[in-house]
């Protein structure tokens, strides 16, 4: 039942993709037999979709879902590797064993991320509405400051940590003050420290 499941929502996806792109195809050798397959064939099909919304509609929107669930699936993997580092003793402490380990999460995660969107052939260069790790400045002051969130798609601002943050958390506010001005600031944590460690911060100004 899975599988004919999969197999549907895998056709649906493909049909809805070439209403947006009629010169999209979709290589495969056949409906894959084992169920990481089937998975590993869905999110494929579905990153495609939010591309091609995105390229040819301009619709960030399934994008964003899709940075998530990418994020999400980078950072729990991650903090497994490096809390094995840590024990292992390969990551260097400044200021504490869970800075260290933070640290390894945003640099996996960040190359992650700009490895997905060399992949989706979706540019990250300043100027455009997808960035990485990039500075985002509020220039509403006399002196021009800026913040920089781990990735900005169009008007979400993503911010991986291990430390539960608040609308009033400075950084959080510095996003939300940048000329950009993000609907919203996604902070992304790992699955692993238990329910509710990734949510949504709203923009109190919106």
């Amino acid at each position: 039942m899975t599988a004919e499941l999969t197999k549907l929502r895998s056709q649906t996806l493909i049909a809805e993709i070439r209403s947006i792109d009629p010169s999209y195809r979709f290589d495969s050798l056949g409906f894959p037999e084992s169920f990481d397959g089937q998975m590993n064939q869905l999110n494929d099909l579905q990153l495609d979709r939010a591309r091609v919304y995105y390229v040819m509609r301009g619709d960030a929107r399934p994008l964003q879902v899709e940075t998530l669930r990418f994020l999400q699936s980078r950072t729990d993997a991650a903090y497994v590797d490096g809390l094995q580092a840590l024990k292992d003793g390969k990551l260097k402490i400044r200021l504490s064993p869970a800075e260290a380990v933070g640290n390894y999460i945003d640099r996996r995660v960040r190359d992650d991320l700009r490895g997905l969107y060399s992949f989706l052939k979706i540019p990250t260069v300043r100027g455009e509405r997808v960035r990485i790790n990039s500075r985002e400045y509020d220039s509403s002051g006399s002196d021009r400051t800026y913040r920089q969130p781990d990735a900005r798609i169009d008007d979400v601002a993503f911010d991986v940590t291990l430390t539960l943050k608040t609308g009033s958390t400075g950084q959080v506010r510095g996003f939300f003050g940048s000329d950009f001005k993000p609907r919203s600031v996604v902070i992304v944590r790992p699955s692993q420290l238990g329910q509710g460690s990734t949510y949504i911060i709203t923009n109190p100004g919106n």
